[in-house]
């Protein structure tokens, strides 16, 4: 892998389950450092594109490469990335100590003082059996797990899943900005998408199989604007315009950069508006369409 190649290329990924099209020539792409945020609803594909990318399964058709590999089936991609999944399971029987020490034989750069390092922050027990963890535990175990063998790409589906406000925001603002640092490049799943919008380079919504848009993160916070009009028909949606809600007469639309802002003004349709920009959340909600 030349150094400034894609770490991830995804060409026309096709993956079926019986007759469900999950994903449906789906294309992507990530270059070294960069952090993008996935952003889909529940069974949109998120885990799936993670798990082909990992090779743990196998596209229908389509093509993928990750830091300069093929997945072939044989598991050296995955001893290259770090993953933490939406639902970390562990042997239960293990202490947290023997859950770390069973990965380290998996990954030819584990650094186990980094491991220790990780574990004391975020306040683990080393002597904790893994089948008692809460969810929360779980997941801090997890990110120990992802990160200790220094990967050059990190895949984190749904990554603050069951963390308290205090732990959570601790990860957002320690771990992961320490990584994107590094010149990691870091992928991003997560249904609370606001709360990583610090960290995001992109954005990218998986919709229907495919990436239905692609956007810079500066672009989601500083020209994703909330239009208040009062009319008695409802406007209706167009490319970059979509509805927040509507109460009586007075409707909410979320407008999708300046030029578009400025089109809506000149044709008249929203003369009289109240307008400003929409907080991160919902201008997430509304690329959903939700």
């Amino acid at each position: 892998m030349k150094e400034n190649d894609p770490v991830i290329t995804c060409k026309g990924l096709v993956k079926n389950f019986g007759s469900k099209k999950v994903l449906d020539g789906l294309d992507f792409k990530a270059a070294p450092g960069e952090v993008i945020g996935i952003l889909g609803r529940n069974g949109s594909g998120k885990s799936t594109l993670f798990k082909v990318v990992l090779d743990l399964i196998a596209p229908d058709s389509g093509s993928v490469s990750a830091l300069g590999l093929t997945p072939d089936g044989s598991g050296k991609l995955r001893g290259l990335i770090g993953y933490v999944p939406e639902k970390p399971s562990f042997h239960g029987f293990m202490t947290v100590e023997e859950v770390l020490a069973f990965r380290a034989s998996f990954f030819s750069g584990w650094d186990k003082a980094k491991a220790a390092e990780l574990c004391k922050t975020l306040g683990l027990d080393a002597s904790a059996k893994a089948g008692d963890l809460s969810k929360g535990t779980a997941a801090k175990l997890a990110w120990v797990c992802a990160a200790a063998h220094n990967p050059k790409l990190l895949l984190l589906d749904e990554p603050t899943s069951g963390l308290d406000y205090l732990v959570r925001d601790h990860i957002l603002n320690g771990l992961i900005s320490e990584l994107a640092e590094g010149g990691r490049t870091i992928i991003i799943s997560n249904h609370r998408m606001g709360e990583m919008g610090g960290l995001l380079d992109r954005v990218c919504v998986l919709k229907d199989g495919k990436i239905s848009s692609d956007h810079k993160a500066d672009f989601i916070k500083t020209e994703t604007y909330k239009v208040t009009v009062r009319e008695e028909a409802p406007l209706p949606e167009e490319p970059g315009v979509k509805a927040i809600s509507r109460a009586g007469s007075v409707s909410e639309l979320a407008v999708f950069g300046r030029e578009k802002l400025q089109e809506l003004k000149n044709s008249g349709k929203i003369s009289g508006a109240e307008i400003s920009v929409l907080d991160l959340d919902s201008a997430f909600k509304a690329l959903l369409g939700e």
